[in-house]
């Protein structure tokens, strides 16, 4: 079973659902949150006003232990080359500064994959929060 969101929506992973993503990546941004250990995964899918899907994410991951959470903004096909708001540096700084006393964030460093959609000239993805991975289906590309 998975769980796929759409625009301005959020969602997590759970042991009975580990599988998590997006797609429509077009102009839009995709935001994973993953924590190793806990095996958790939180996605969220904005435009360039990200504030309130990142509160979201936040408030689904709550802070009652002390954790880390890798994070990884993914442009959109067109916003790849074109974020005229500098949408995912501001994410990526966001999570670059805020911490709690129980939960941090760090870049996700490793490849990743994603899949182009060639009927709506968009990416998408889907993460398995069990194994650490990306899944791929289709005409995927590999990024760092």
């Amino acid at each position: 079973m998975k769980k796929i969101v759409g625009m301005n929506e959020v969602a997590i992973s759970s042991e009975e659902c580990p599988i998590i993503g997006t797609y429509a990546l077009a102009t839009c941004f995709g935001i994973l949150l993953y924590e190793e250990n806990k095996k958790i995964a939180v996605v969220g899918h904005c435009t360039s006003n990200w504030v309130p899907i990142v509160l979201k994410m936040l408030n689904l991951i709550g802070d009652s232990d002390k954790c880390t959470f890798k994070y990884l903004v993914i442009p959109g096909f067109y916003s790849e080359q074109n974020d005229i708001h500098d949408t995912k540096l501001k994410i990526e700084t966001f999570f670059n500064i805020f911490k709690t006393d129980k939960v941090t964030f760090e870049p996700f460093t490793e490849e990743y994959v994603i899949d182009f959609d060639e009927k709506t000239n968009s990416y998408e993805f889907e993460f398995d929060s069990k194994t650490g991975k990306f899944l791929s289906q289709k005409n995927n590309f590999v990024k760092k």
